[in-house]
């Protein structure tokens, strides 16, 4: 009896740590204009309990924090490709999509 009762807390562990894991994969930036097609970098559960955001490596502690820098991320790729003449926008472009996230949502917005 001890033995199964064992087996069974291990497995219920084993099935947390799989939603745990899924969970973090789950990209939390819902932005989805592309301009230039530069997305929105992605959000995702960096695993640690007090900066549980993770934008390309870097933590932090809210959301908001790190949609400003996914969004940061986007606009700078996006004006990297107008400046280089590598597509048929521009700069203002580029700062207009990222206007959409001040004046929208800051939660859903880039």
């Amino acid at each position: 009896m001890k033995f199964t009762s064992t087996l069974v807390v291990l497995s219920i562990a084993a099935l947390s740590n799989a939603r745990a894991i899924y969970v973090r994969q789950n990209n939390a930036q819902t932005f989805t204009g592309a301009l230039g097609g530069v997305a929105a970098t992605p959000i995702l559960d960096s695993g640690i309990a007090n900066r549980p955001f993770s934008v390309k490596g870097d933590t932090f502690v809210n959301l908001s924090g790190a949609l400003q820098r996914s969004c940061d991320q986007q606009f700078n790729g996006c004006a990297n490709l107008a400046n280089g003449g590598q597509g048929d926008f521009s700069t203002q472009d580029c700062q207009a999509q990222k206007r959409e996230f001040d004046d929208d949502s800051l939660l859903e917005r880039c």
